[in-house]
Parts: C-alpha cells; structure tokens; sequence
C-alpha cells in the first residue's frame, strides 16, 4: 500500500458514520459503503453491591423515560480524533462539528454538518424526511435527493445520539455502578471513568459510530487497547430531559498488523428546546431536485420502448 491509499484509507476510517453521507454525496454516492451489524450486548442497570440501585442508576432511568418523551428537540455534536504513531497518519486530525433539530415518530431531521479533515474543511447540510433525502453542498450551490437505497442506508449511519436519545443513555447506563452523581442546583451531573469490560464494551458502540468499526476487519476491532475513558453527562433536575454529555477515550488500534496507533477521541453534545424546537421543512429548492429514482425508471422505460 503506497503513501496516496494509505492516507485514503486513514481518511474514510476517520470520517466515520457520522459524516458517511456527505462523502456519498461529494463522491455521486459510489464511495465507501459501512457495514451495519447489531449493537453490543449490554449489561444490566448498574446496582449496588447489595443489589440495589444507585443514585446515578435512578437519575439515568429518569432521564431514559423523558427521552423517549422529546418528540422533538434541537441538538449540536462535536467529534475531534486525533491519530499518531504511524508514518503515514501522524498527527492526523479530524474535527466534526453538527448542529440541527430532530422529530421523531416519524423521523424528521435537518442538520448542518462542517468537517475537517487533515486540514480540508467541507460543508453539508442534510434534510431527512419519511419519503426523501435532500443534501445540500454549498460549492456546488444546489440541492440534491438521494435514491431510496441510498437514502435508506444513510439512515443506519445516524448516531443514537442524534435521533435514539433513551438508547444512548441505555448504553451510557451499562457502565455500572462507578458512576458518580452530583447535583448543583437544576444540573444532574453524572461521571464514569475507567477501562473495565464495561468500558471496552461501550467503546465499541461508540467507534461504531465514530470511526465504521463495525464494517471493518476483526483483527483490528480486537487490537483495540483502551487506556482511559471518561464520560460526563448532565440531566435537568426537574423534568429530567438529558441536557448534555461528553465521552473521552485514549486507546492504541492496529490499522495494519503490527503497527500501532495512538488514537484521542473526544465526543460532545448538547440537547436543547426540548418539544419546542421548530418544525423540520423541506425547502421548495430541494422539493424541485432531481429525483434519482424516477430518472432511473424513465431510463428503463426509454430503453425498453426503443428495443421494441
């Protein structure tokens, strides 16, 4: 593997499934497609040893049961990596940063997506409503609609944390008892720090989301060292809606056999207007773009029509 391919590689590894879509769009959606496979197993609600609740047990279930009441919310989601340790990915760095408003039930979502990778910057925004899939590139200054395949696996890339609230506080819940809760006037804080299998067993949801993971080879989901992982989340007292979280990891993964890499992962995110957030609109320009899946129909009939 030469210089170019390596740095390609290391490039759709760090992009991860959360800005997949943008890379199918500027690349006529024939790049890279990632593998779905299922969530780990996770375990049980952290007990005591006793066998009774903690306190940050008792918040968590709180907070799962008003988020499946956030019928619709606004959100923003930071992920910086960092890589070292090779010489074709030193010092590699990515940067994503999102912001946007979600519905569900069915599922809306109009987000805003700036990247930064190896120092080339990017911008997309995605509209995601139940019969279509718009994107919009500013170079390029035109909406585009995804074809229904297209669209359908995009919408296997978007993070719990964006869309699935009560499933990302259910994986936040599985790393046990070491959390710790504190309460400073209407903000919940919870903390966990450690590398224990739990730990090991959330960070492999996570790099599935963050660096593909799951749709790459074995070998190199099992090299994966975890060092330090920290993870902070904040709760409204009150209504217990989750307001914000952060997830840190330092771990060393085997890109290719042999050859360590040393990998800094930061996750970040608020949720706000909590059931107030405004509505998620198609714009009339993006309704007027090209539909791939009539144009390929009308194709197939022009070519059976002339073959008459």
């Amino acid at each position: 593997m030469n210089f170019t391919e390596t740095k390609q590689r290391r490039r759709y590894l760090f992009l991860g499934l959360f800005i997949v879509i943008a890379l199918a769009c500027i690349a006529a959606c024939s790049a890279v497609e990632p593998g779905v496979t299922s969530s780990p197993t996770l375990s049980p609600a952290p007990t005591s040893a006793a066998g009774e609740k903690t306190a940050a047990s008792v918040w968590l279930d709180k907070a799962r049961g008003a988020a499946k009441g956030m019928n619709k919310y606004g959100f923003e989601l930071q992920m910086n990596q960092k890589l070292t340790g090779t010489r074709e990915a030193n010092n590699a760095i990515v940067k994503i940063d999102m912001i946007g408003r979600a519905e569900r039930n069915p599922l809306k979502l109009d987000q805003t997506i700036n990247s930064e990778i190896d120092g080339e910057t990017s911008k997309l925004r995605s509209i995601v409503v139940p019969d279509a899939y718009y994107m919009y590139l500013p170079e390029i200054e035109e909406w585009s609609k995804l074809s229904k395949d297209v669209s359908e696996e995009n919408i296997k890339t978007l993070s719990d944390f964006q869309v699935n609230p009560e499933k990302a506080l259910e994986d936040i819940q599985a790393l046990g008892s070491s959390f710790q809760a504190v309460q400073t006037g209407d903000v919940i804080t919870l903390r966990y720090e450690g590398v224990g299998p739990e730990a090991k067993v959330f960070l492999a949801g996570i790099l599935e989301s963050t660096m593909g993971l799951s749709g790459m080879e074995t070998t190199i989901q099992e090299s994966i060292d975890l060092t330090r992982l920290k993870v902070i989340l904040t709760l409204d007292a009150h209504k217990h809606w989750p307001l914000s979280y952060r997830i840190e990891s330092d771990m060393s993964i085997e890109f290719e056999p042999g050859q360590k890499s040393a990998v800094l992962q930061t996750l970040a995110g608020t949720y706000s207007k909590h059931n107030t957030s405004t509505a998620v609109t198609v714009p009339k320009d993006a309704q007027n773009a090209i539909d791939p899946d009539k144009m390929e129909e009308e194709l197939d009939l022009g070519e059976l029509e002339g073959g008459s």
